[in-house]
């Protein structure tokens, strides 16, 4: 691999280790992001010059850890020459920041983002900052998940940092007894981490496999804490269900297969057992997030269980979206349940049930894709192509960008 590709790679996968390593040591969630920005900036000016280091991580950690020193240097310097101002330049919350010495959780990464759930942050600021801080997501792509503009999504997250530091929020795993409380904003900072690898907003992979299973890790590791904890049964047989596919949703030439046309022996049988072993164990349930889950897992299961996609029960899919928009309305739910009204009623059905989506889902892709692929369907060529051009041009993530474009050409080619 070039540097360039090394580096993201590595910023890719230990981004979190990265993260948690220097938060342990110096208690500055000010600083850390900061400085291991500019090690990374850092490194894609050397690394082409000077050669690829042994051990990349390692190089990104040393010149992060330099960076927070002479930073902190700097602060206990303008300390000395301002005896009035009180700067502390010691770890906010002192050297007991860290409530949990391992004996309660032992995962790196779990650790981190039970930091990041603190109550005193809202649910959905708290996640964005978790999926920020912890696997790296870019601003624009949590955005996309939230479905809100770039810079909205950037306030947030400058917001919650702004909030952790004023206030000396201590990045501290909570006792036993609070974990219940944190553990809806962990399972939600996990789903969204596993859409990010599973359907990521940007960049040149369809699937970023290694992002998807480590959030059906993170869920994992969280269960074994509160073992048969419905909303993270639920969300692990969500997980489990839609990983499964990951072999089966890229092409050999790296391009993007439909799920009808996928290769159904490539799926991976062991995690869609274990799935549905945990969805029969499931009832439905009051708590809304649980059956959020419960709901989407069904959908899941349907084409996970169907032997060829002509066999799929649209009808019990179509059931499913009804539940889950009176339990979960948002409109990526109505966009889904659409596709499935197509694939149950046809397309001039599937196109009537996206009346309305278009101020909600302005800065989305699928919106567009989705009704210029049922506009092909009935016909209506013209009107197809205007859709699929409002699909590329919105549409950040290469692969998918490349089989719209030649979606269109195909319908513009005599």
């Amino acid at each position: 691999m070039s540097p360039d590709e090394v580096l993201a790679a590595t910023v890719r996968e230990e981004w979190g280790r990265l993260v948690a390593l220097l938060l342990g040591r110096f208690r500055r969630l000010d600083l850390v992001e900061d400085a291991l920005g500019d090690a990374v900036e850092a490194a894609a000016r050397r690394w082409p010059a000077d050669g690829v280091p042994d051990s990349p991580a390692a190089w990104l950690h040393t010149a992060a850890r330099r960076r927070l020193l002479d930073r902190l240097r700097a602060e206990a310097m303008a300390a000395r020459k301002a005896p009035l101002l009180v700067v502390d330049a010691e770890p906010i919350g002192g050297g007991t920041v860290m409530a949990d010495p391992g004996g309660l959780v032992e995962d790196d990464v779990l650790r981190l983002v039970l930091m990041c759930c603190h109550p005193a942050l809202g649910p959905e600021v708290a996640s964005a900052l978790a999926l920020r801080l912890v696997v790296g997501v870019s601003t624009a792509d949590i955005a996309r998940l939230f479905l809100v503009p770039e810079p909205t999504m950037a306030a947030r997250i400058t917001r919650g940092k702004k909030k952790i530091a004023a206030a000396g929020i201590p990045f501290a795993v909570p006792a036993a007894d609070d974990l219940p409380d944190r553990l809806r904003v962990v399972a939600q900072t996990a789903y969204l981490a596993f859409t990010a690898g599973y359907a990521p907003g940007s960049g040149p992979d369809l699937v970023r496999a290694d992002l998807a299973g480590e959030a059906v890790r993170l869920v994992r590791v969280t269960l074994a804490l509160r073992p048969a904890e419905p909303v993270l049964v639920a969300l692990l047989a969500l997980t489990l269900l839609q990983h499964s596919r990951r072999d089966a949703r890229v092409g050999p030439d790296g391009a993007l297969v439909l799920l009808p046309d996928q290769d159904r022996a490539r799926w991976h049988r062991d995690e869609v057992d274990e799935a549905v072993r945990l969805l029969a164990g499931l009832a439905p349930s009051t708590d809304l997030l649980t059956e959020s889950y419960r709901l989407q897992a069904l959908v899941a299961a349907e084409h996970a269980l169907a032997p060829t996609a002509a066999d799929t029960r649209w009808d019990r899919i179509c059931a499913a979206y009804d539940a889950l928009a009176v339990v979960s309305p948002s409109p990526m739910v109505r966009l889904a349940s659409a596709v499935a009204v197509a694939e149950r009623d046809g397309a001039a059905a599937g196109l009537a049930a996206l009346d309305g989506l278009d101020a909600e889902l302005s800065g989305s892709h699928r919106l567009p894709a989705v009704r210029g692929e049922l506009l092909a369907r009935l016909g209506e060529d013209d009107a197809a192509v205007i859709a699929l051009d409002d699909a590329i041009r919105l549409c950040g993530n290469e692969v998918e960008r490349a089989h719209l474009t030649a979606r269109r050409d195909g319908l513009t080619t005599p």
